[in-house]
C-alpha cells in the first residue's frame, strides 16, 4: 500500500471521494498448492476480484473503471518508488497487476495516463499476512509473470468512440452486470436482499444430481454473464464464448450448447469447430441471448471426465467450458494480455456465482480440467481457441461435517 502525497492528488483535478485501488497478485498463496499452475489461477482470482469490486461500487451508487493505459511498472514505482520491483520477502513475490479507479459521485472521469503514472507516493508500512515460514520458488511463475508485463499504452484496444460512449452510457444508466435482474427475472420480487446474495455466496462442495433448473432461472443466470452487464466493463472485445453441458434443464434438451457473447465470432467458431455440430438455437431462446445446440445426448459423462473425472461437474444442472479466443488476441495486443483473457473468464464466473444463488442455486468454479480433452469434443486442433476455466452450477448439497458460519461478523 501506498499514500499518494497531497500535491500530488491535487494535481490529477479528480472529484472528491475518489479512491484509486491497485490489485496485486502474491504467486505464494496459491503456488504452495497448486505449484506452477498457480499463474493461471491467480490471474482467474483477479478476474473475479474485478467482479466483485464492481458489484461492491453498484451497491454504493458508484462506478469503476479500470485505468488500462499504466503499465505494469507504473503500478510498481507508484506502490513501492521502484520501477520494476518485484518485493520478495516472507510473503513471497508480490507484482502489481491493474489500477482501478472508484467515482463516488457516480459518473465515469477520464484520468490523464500521463498525471497518474507521475503521482509521487510514501510507500506505508504494512505488510501482508505470512503465509509459511519458507516459500519454495517455482521458475514457471517468475517466466510468466515476466512475459505478462504490460506496458504502458495508450488507446491499447483502440475502441470506436461510439463504442465507448455507448459503455458510458450502459454504466451511468445503472443497467450493466445487475445481479439484482437475476433475481427479478426469475421471481418478479425485488425482495430478495441483494447484499445478502452477496454475503451468502459459496463454492458449493457437492451437487444433488437429481435436481433439475427452471429454464427461466437458466435464463437468468446466463444473462448475467453477457459483456454489456460487467461491472467494471471491459475495454477490450469480449473473448470467451461459454460452452455449456446441459444436463438437467427444465424444457431443454441435454447435451452441448454455445452461449455466444460476441455475436461476431460465430461464423470464426463455426469454422474451426466440428462441422457435424447443428448450431440451432433453441425454441424458447429470450432476445439477447446467442444460445445455440451444438450437440443432443447426455453430456454428463464428457463433462466429468473434462473436468478432471470430478463428479461435481456432472451433478450439476449444467457444466461450463470457457472457450477464449486465444492466439490471434495475443498476436494483437502483445503477451501481457496472456492474463486478461483469465481475467475475463474470472469475472463470467463471478457472474455465475452471484446469479446462481439469487436464483436459489449454487456454483462452483472448476480449476482442474483436461483442456486437451474438451478441444476434441470440439474439434478444436490449433491455438486459436483454448479451454481456460470450467463451471458448474446446480443444487448444492450441504456436508454436515461442516460449520458454516457468517462471512461478515
Amino acid at each position: 500500500m501506498a499514500g499518494i502525497r497531497e500535491e500530488s492528488w491535487q494535481s490529477l483535478h479528480l472529484p472528491s471521494g475518489t479512491i484509486l485501488l491497485i490489485l496485486t497478485t502474491i504467486y505464494w498463496r496459491e503456488s504452495w498448492k497448486y505449484g506452477a499452475r498457480a499463474f493461471r489461477y491467480c490471474m482467474l482470482d483477479l478476474g473475479h476480484a474485478l467482479a466483485a469490486a464492481g458489484e461492491a461500487a453498484c451497491c454504493l451508487g458508484w462506478t469503476l473503471s479500470l485505468q488500462e493505459e499504466l503499465g505494469t511498472d507504473d503500478l510498481a514505482r507508484i506502490l513501492w518508488n521502484e520501477p520494476d520491483k518485484m518485493t520478495d520477502g516472507p510473503t513471497g513475490k508480490e507484482r502489481p497487476d491493474v489500477m482501478l479507479a472508484l467515482f463516488s459521485d457516480g459518473r465515469v472521469h477520464r484520468i490523464d495516463e500521463c498525471l497518474i503514472s507521475g503521482i509521487e507516493t510514501e510507500p506505508l508500512s504494512l505488510r501482508p499476512n505470512i503465509l509459511s515460514p519458507s516459500i519454495v520458488p517455482w521458475q514457471e511463475i517468475d517466466m510468466a509473470s515476466e512475459a505478462a508485463k504490460k506496458p504502458q499504452i495508450s488507446d491499447a484496444y483502440s475502441r470506436s468512440a461510439a463504442r465507448a460512449e455507448e459503455v458510458l452510457r450502459i454504466e451511468l444508466k445503472g443497467k450493466s452486470a445487475s445481479i439484482k435482474e437475476a433475481a427479478t427475472d426469475v421471481s418478479g420480487d425485488i425482495s430478495r436482499e441483494y447484499c445478502h446474495i452477496l454475503r451468502r455466496r459459496r463454492s458449493a462442495q457437492a451437487m444433488d444430481g437429481r435436481a433439475t433448473m427452471p429454464l427461466d432461472s437458466f435464463h437468468a443466470i446466463l444473462k448475467a454473464t453477457m459483456p454489456e452487464r460487467a461491472k467494471p466493463g471491459l475495454p477490450w472485445r469480449p473473448q470467451v464464448n461459454p460452452v455449456l453441458f446441459v444436463h438437467r434443464v427444465e424444457e431443454m434438451d441435454r447435451g452441448l450448447y454455445i452461449l455466444l457473447r460476441d455475436e461476431r465470432a460465430k461464423e470464426d467458431l463455426r469454422g474451426a469447430m466440428d462441422p457435424d455440430f447443428f448450431w440451432e438455437r433453441p425454441s424458447r431462446t429470450p432476445p439477447g441471448l446467442e444460445l445455440y445446440q451444438l450437440a443432443q445426448g447426455d453430456a454428463r459423462l464428457a463433462a466429468k471426465e473434462s473436468s478432471c473425472r470430478q463428479d461435481i461437474a456432472s451433478d450439476g444442472c449444467f457444466a461450463v467450458a470457457m472457450i477464449s479466443r486465444f492466439e490471434d488476441p495475443i498476436e494483437e495486443y502483445g503477451p501481457w494480455f496472456y492474463s486478461r483473457l483469465y481475467w475475463e473468464c474470472g469475472m463470467i464466473g463471478q457472474a455465475l456465482y452471484l446469479s446462481s444463488e439469487a436464483t436459489g442455486y449454487r456454483g462452483c468454479g472448476i480449476g482442474c480440467f483436461f483442456d486437451g480433452m474438451v478441444h476434441r469434443m470440439l474439434g478444436l486442433f490449433d491455438l486459436g481457441y483454448q479451454d481456460l476455466y470450467h463451471f458448474t452450477v446446480g443444487r448444492a448439497l450441504t456436508d454436515p461435517r461442516l460449520i458454516d458460519l457468517p462471512a461478515y461478523g
